[in-house]
C-alpha cells in the first residue's frame, strides 16, 4: 500500500478509538514493541542485493550528513571508505571526507582516494580467496557442512549426483574420478564463496536440524 507520512500516522492514531485513554502499561508495551522493531530492523539482513544496495546508500548518506555537521561544529577531520563485501552485491563503493583530509592520503601515503576504494573493493570481494591462499585448509568431506561451509564460508557447487560426496582419494571408481576431474576442469563443478546472508542462513539451517535431533557435525569453536 501507500507509504504514509509521520503526520498522517499521528492523525490516524489520534482518531483511532483503541489508542484513546490508554493506560501507562499499554503505552509502555507499545513503546517496547516499537523499540524491538527498530532493533530488529537495524540488524536484519536485507532480502535482496538491490535492497542491500539501497540500504547502504541511504544509511551512508545519513552518516555523511552527521559527519558534515560534526565537522562544522568541532572542526574534526574524518574520512570514510565503504564498499560491497561480495561480488554479488550491487552496492557502489563510496568514499567521503571532511575538509581536505584526503590530501593526507596523497601527500603522506601517496595514494589517491579512487585508488584506495578500488583496492578496498577488490580486497573485500576476493577476501575469501586470500584466506584460502594464506591457510592450508584440508577439505573435510565428512563434516563439510560445519568444518568448511560454516567455518570458511566456502561452498562446492555442481558435484555430480552419480558420484558419492567424499574425498577423491577415497573414490575407487576410475570412471567417477575422470568424470569429476572433467567437471572441475570445465567449471561445471566449482568452489564458490558464500555471501554473508548465505552464511547466516546456512548457520540457521544447521541450528534447526540440530534442534530437530539430527546429528550435524560439531559446532565450530568461536
Amino acid at each position: 500500500g501507500e507509504k504514509l507520512s509521520l503526520q498522517q500516522i499521528q492523525e490516524l492514531a489520534r482518531a483511532d478509538p483503541k489508542y484513546q485513554d490508554m493506560t501507562q502499561d499499554e503505552k509502555d508495551e507499545l513503546l517496547h514493541a516499537l523499540t524491538e522493531y527498530h532493533t530488529l530492523k537495524n540488524v536484519s539482513v536485507c532480502a535482496t542485493n538491490s535492497a542491500a544496495a539501497r540500504d547502504a546508500q541511504s544509511t551512508l548518506e545519513h552518516v555523511f550528513k552527521i559527519l558534515d555537521g560534526l565537522a562544522l561544529r568541532t572542526g574534526i577531520y574524518a574520512c570514510l571508505f565503504a564498499t560491497r563485501g561480495h561480488v554479488y552485491d550491487s552496492s557502489q563503493p563510496f568514499w567521503y571526507r571532511t575538509n581536505n583530509v584526503m590530501d593526507f592520503w596523497e601527500d603522506v601515503m601517496d595514494l589517491k582516494p579512487d585508488e584506495i576504494i578500488r583496492k578496498l573493493e577488490q580486497w573485500a570481494c576476493m577476501h575469501g580467496k586470500s584466506v584460502v591462499a594464506k591457510k592450508k585448509i584440508q577439505i573435510n568431506f565428512v563434516n563439510f557442512e560445519v568444518a568448511i561451509k560454516e567455518k570458511y564460508g566456502i561452498e562446492l557447487l555442481g558435484w555430480l549426483e552419480s558420484v558419492l560426496f567424499q574425498s577423491p582419494r577415497a573414490t575407487t571408481n576410475a570412471e567417477h574420478l575422470r568424470t569429476l576431474h572433467d567437471a572441475l576442469k570445465a567449471g561445471t563443478c566449482l568452489w564458490v564463496y558464500m555471501s554473508m546472508q548465505q552464511r547466516m542462513q546456512h548457520v540457521d539451517r544447521l541450528k534447526e536440524r540440530r534442534i530437530a535431533g539430527e546429528a550435524v557435525g560439531k559446532p565450530r569453536k568461536k
